[in-house]
């Protein structure tokens, strides 16, 4: 277990959520799609729990463009909610990511000399 951590660590934290994310909004992505293509051929089909759970997972924008591509469970009202939380909660890591990239150019230090009497 040390070393799954350490090579995150070494690997670095940003990187590691980064994928991490990425591969989330991928995968429910593919859910999405993979339930679109079985609904249209009759065959069993990947649980509405399931698509919920990885669009709340951080996987709101996969979810929003899959059911955007194949125009699948967009009447659902439930669905519709959940893609609006989803892409609520991933887009906070995205914001995240953002803001601490640009931090440094919107911080300037400045060192002030301080001299007291004491």
């Amino acid at each position: 277990m040390r070393t799954i951590f350490g090579w995150i660590i070494s690997f670095g934290i940003l990187e590691f959520i980064s994928i991490l994310f990425i591969s989330v909004n991928v995968l429910t992505f593919l859910l999405y799609v993979t339930d679109k293509r079985k609904a249209e051929l009759g065959k069993w089909r990947i649980s509405e729990a399931k698509l919920i759970f990885f669009t709340l997972a951080c996987g709101g924008i996969g979810a929003f463009l899959a059911m955007k591509l194949t125009r699948h469970k967009i009447k659902h009202s439930k669905f519709k909610i959940a893609v609006a939380v989803g892409l609520l909660i991933a887009l906070i890591p995205v914001v995240h990511i953002i803001h601490g990239l640009t931090l440094d150019r919107m911080i300037r230090y400045v060192e002030v000399p301080f001299y007291s009497a004491n």
